[in-house]
């Protein structure tokens, strides 16, 4: 991976004519922020423009942003102003003083919310990219998969806690994967029933031992009452009821750091299972098509993974 890291950091500093500061972690949850930022990147990739990073003000970190939990793979942009880069713009952004100053004093470097309607777009699922220095030949899900395995690196504190939170659940070698998402979800998608995850997965599975990625504990009472002969893990806790971004954002820097690993724990365990089924119609289901073999990622609401607009 430190090879394909260096080829990454070689290939996109070789762009100079054109730039994007991406700004990461202003306007949504932690996975819509990242889906996005992988799509920045290949878009960036195949039409030479390099990208920078900033989330010095990550709604998710607690004192640098990326760097908190990951290492840098690319370079940043520390200047406060990009607080006001936001990912969408309003039809008036553009004759905001401060883009307009940023454009006299960084030519030729775009804003997040100047390009955004370009990555963030479904026609990017028929296209076909080809950066061979990095091994993509291939469409947007297998192109994905090759820069989340580049980006996905925690730092050293990062990968001892998470790894302490997996180790803490004992685990079995094989288990099927479920990410039931509540709270908030309900006001961007129809909630799917228990039983429509469980249908999916013994369609392509015998196993009757689940880890259940969820925020709220009922799901996983739920889970137990209807599904007696099955096996549950989870790192749901029982006083969890529901994710609700607002929320989120009024949690105290230690709260949030705690969260995030704990996320961030659950992530690589779906990444480990024998199957995953979810919705692709969330940012996880989205974010797990783009890290696993796409032969083990299942939706009940989509039969095919895309981007979630």
């Amino acid at each position: 991976m430190e090879s394909s890291l260096k080829n990454y950091t070689e290939l996109n500093n070789s762009f100079k004519k054109k730039k994007l500061i991406y700004h990461l972690g202003a306007a949504a949850g932690f996975f819509s922020e990242y889906n996005n930022m992988i799509l920045a990147m290949l878009y960036c990739l195949k039409n030479k423009i390099q990208f920078k990073l900033y989330s010095k003000d990550a709604n998710f970190g607690y004192e640098q942003g990326w760097t908190d939990y990951f290492i840098p793979f690319c370079e940043g942009d520390f200047l406060p102003y990009q607080r006001h880069n936001p990912r969408v713009a309003v039809p008036s952004k553009k004759y905001d003083p401060r883009v307009i100053l940023h454009h006299l004093l960084r030519p030729n470097t775009f804003l997040t919310f100047e390009l955004w309607n370009f990555f963030h777009n479904r026609a990017m699922e028929t296209q076909h990219f080809y950066i061979p220095e990095l091994g993509i030949d291939g469409g947007l899900q297998e192109a994905c998969q090759i820069l989340t395995r580049l980006t996905w690196q925690y730092s050293k504190k990062t990968k001892n806690t998470v790894d302490e939170y997996i180790t803490s659940l004992n685990l079995p070698e094989k288990y099927i994967g479920f990410h039931i998402r509540a709270g908030d979800k309900m006001q961007e998608a129809d909630l799917w029933n228990i039983v429509n995850y469980v249908e999916k997965a013994q369609k392509y599975s015998d196993l009757r031992t689940a880890f259940i990625s969820t925020d709220d504990y009922q799901i996983i009472e739920s889970f137990q009452a209807q599904f007696k002969d099955w096996s549950i893990y989870t790192l749901c806790g029982k006083e969890e009821k529901g994710y609700y971004f607002q929320d989120f954002l009024k949690k105290d820097p230690y709260s949030i750091k705690k969260s995030q690993y704990s996320l961030f724990a659950s992530m690589d365990i779906l990444s480990r299972s024998e199957i995953f089924v979810g919705t692709f119609s969330s940012n996880i289901g989205m974010f797990l098509g783009m890290r696993m073999d796409p032969t083990k990622v299942h939706g009940v609401d989509l039969e095919n993974w895309q981007i979630w607009i």
